[in-house]
């Protein structure tokens, strides 16, 4: 149950913080798995949407399929209890991915 809360807890104060005009770069988003305090990070450039995933103390590009245009990006990642997934947002064109085995694949209209 304090598990559910700090989630939801978290989903809030990162929603409200993605509300204010951010004039950082990068991104990092960090998500635990499993109850062993597991954890998995992706990086990313909120301007160019390149990506990389942390495997443990190095980035590793998640690769994409086509050369992407300068815009807004957003990328979130969940925990689904062993595993996780991540989602990339172009908040711009509306163009959504996500992130299977080191690569973003596009999601179809």
């Amino acid at each position: 149950m304090i598990r559910l809360i700090l989630i939801s807890l978290f989903l809030v104060i990162t929603g409200c913080a993605s509300t204010a005009q951010n004039v950082h770069t990068y991104g990092l988003e960090i998500v635990s798995i499993g109850d062993d305090g597991e954890t998995r990070h992706i990086r990313y450039n909120k301007s160019t949407g390149e990506a990389w995933w942390a495997s443990n103390t190095k980035w590793v590009k998640i690769t994409d399929e086509e050369a992407l245009p300068e815009s807004s990006y957003l990328v979130r990642i969940v925990s689904t209890d062993t595993s996780w997934r991540a989602l990339r947002l172009d908040t711009k064109s509306g163009r959504t991915w996500k992130n299977s085995k080191g690569r973003w694949i596009p999601f179809t209209e």
